[in-house]
């Protein structure tokens, strides 16, 4: 551990949670993509005092991780500990509690009859993301349509269909380039590959849902997910405008222009 002298002022002060900004940023993509769920804002809590300050509702009943996430989508916030979350793939991708040598081994994934032997099983258990790998306990998640928080938020899961999928990706690539290299297995995909994976990483992920989650929070056949650091989300924005003009055809542009117009906003094309 760095030593700190305790007269001494380190790094730059760190940026307070604009949510004017954010909330313009929701509608710029709202606008470009037409979203028909809410994106969702998750936060990480890891004291007792962090898990107090937010004053959202806890579930009344156990729900999956990911049925929380759907509640989401569709407008509402909660904040919820280990015993408000009912699935145990959540609670150890998220560490909200310990993993076990059952799910560790494999043993529990083989018994899905997803995986043609014990070691297939395991193989793909030892590629999902979990923090329960890193030792640092989580209290308690904050989960919310993003428009709704008032603190900086750890990571913003969209869900949506693929052409919608293939912009935010566009987006991403837009400021830096490069490839974007994604981790999944359509499994645990809300808690791991949404969540967990661009926490950790920092960057972005995409995830085809898996047969937990489209069962338990009753997605629809053609909605997958993507899982975005808070710190990528003005340049997504950003960057799913200014591609507008390139991608997309004329008769979508007329009616991104109308969603635009609509909230006394102007859009200029050059390809119109």
């Amino acid at each position: 551990m760095s030593f700190k002298y305790k007269k001494i002022l380190y790094g730059f002060p760190q940026n307070s949670f604009d949510a004017d900004l954010v909330k313009e940023l929701i509608e710029d993509i709202d606008c470009a993509l037409d979203f028909k769920r809410k994106p969702v804002g998750v936060k990480l809590l890891f004291t007792e005092e962090e898990y107090e300050g937010i004053e959202w509702k806890e579930p009344r009943v156990p729900l999956a991780y990911c049925v929380v996430v759907e509640k989401a989508t569709r407008g509402m916030n909660f904040k919820a500990k280990l015993e408000h979350i009912s699935c145990d793939g959540g609670t150890t991708a998220l560490n909200l509690e310990p993993s076990t040598d059952r799910i560790e081994s494999g043993e529990e994934y083989f018994s899905y009859n997803l995986y043609k032997t014990p070691a297939a099983a395991r193989r793909v258990r030892e590629g999902v993301p979990g923090l329960y790998r890193t030792g640092a306990k989580t209290i308690g998640l904050a989960i919310a349509p993003l428009e709704k928080f008032d603190i900086i938020p750890d990571v913003i899961i969209f869900i949506i269909n693929p052409y919608q999928a293939m912009r935010i990706q566009q987006g991403y690539l837009y400021e830096a380039g490069g490839r974007i290299e994604l981790s999944g297995a359509s499994m645990q995909a809300i808690c791991a590959e949404s969540t967990v994976q661009p926490y950790m990483t920092g960057g972005l992920n995409t995830t085809t849902l898996c047969p937990s989650t489209r069962f338990l929070a009753k997605w629809k056949d053609e909605e997958m997910a993507i899982g975005l650091p808070y710190e990528k989300f003005k340049s997504v924005v950003e960057g799913v405008i200014a591609t507008i003009d390139s991608t997309d055809t004329q008769k979508r542009k007329n009616e991104i222009i109308k969603r635009f117009e609509s909230k006394n906003k102007c859009l200029n094309f050059k390809n119109l």
